[in-house]
């Protein structure tokens, strides 16, 4: 009759037991995404070596696996600036780029996830290049010779992504795919501006090619 209540008791323990050992069990292991790495944090510590995609085991409760993507994004910036004569311009840039995987667990510990890499790298250098490029040039320069400043924009963020990796010591955290520069807009006056200085010019032209046409009439009467 005494061993019941030890009976009932060890019944009441399976449960707990299943339980622990669910969590010990799914705890052993992570499945790593397609398209991403694994970055190891073994009681907070990122160990140096990336997990490819795919299974893998792990300590139980000590590893903590953060998913890196690592797969070709954007990062998407609209910049204002100011031209040399100091007229206000807007342009649209975007930054085609990703993760190398090698090296994506030093760029977690000293960057960050992906969203962190795009907001404090990408975008401050679309943000500082096109302001620092637009000041050189005037705002009719910038229309005249768009492809030449464009071509300094994209050297520039490409420049400014490099240094800022190097004092972040992982000189090889990205690969830039591809910057596209959408075209320059001004503001309305300017815009107003050059609508009537081209209405001008067409008007001077038109007003010389009527002042040619009547002295080729008046000297034909004339012969």
């Amino acid at each position: 009759m005494a061993s019941r209540p030890k009976l009932e008791n060890l019944n009441f323990l399976y449960p707990i037991i299943i339980i622990l050992v669910i969590v010990l069990a799914t705890s052993a292991f992570v499945i790593v995404d397609s398209g991403h790495v694994g970055v190891i944090r073994t009681l907070g510590a990122v160990q140096p070596q990336p997990i490819p995609e795919g299974f893998h085991l792990k300590k139980p409760f000590l590893d903590k696996v953060e998913q890196v993507d690592i797969r070709l994004t954007k990062a998407k910036s609209k910049s204002a600036a100011a031209s040399k004569d100091l007229q206000t311009v807007e342009t649209q840039v975007t930054v085609q780029y990703s993760i190398l995987g090698p090296v994506a667990p030093q760029t977690y510990q000293r960057i960050g996830q992906r969203e962190v890499v795009a907001a404090t790298v990408i975008e401050p250098a679309i943000q500082e290049s096109v302001k620092a490029v637009a000041a050189q040039f005037t705002a009719e320069q910038l229309v005249t010779r768009e492809a030449e400043v464009k071509q300094q924009i994209q050297k520039a963020i490409e420049n400014f992504i490099n240094v800022t990796l190097l004092d972040k010591k992982v000189p090889t955290a990205l690969k830039i795919a591809n910057v596209a520069i959408t075209d320059f807009e001004f503001s309305a006056e300017f815009n107003k501006a050059i609508e009537l200085k081209v209405r001008a010019e067409q008007e001077a032209l038109q007003a010389i090619n009527e002042k040619t046409r009547r002295v080729t009439q008046a000297e034909a009467g004339y012969q």
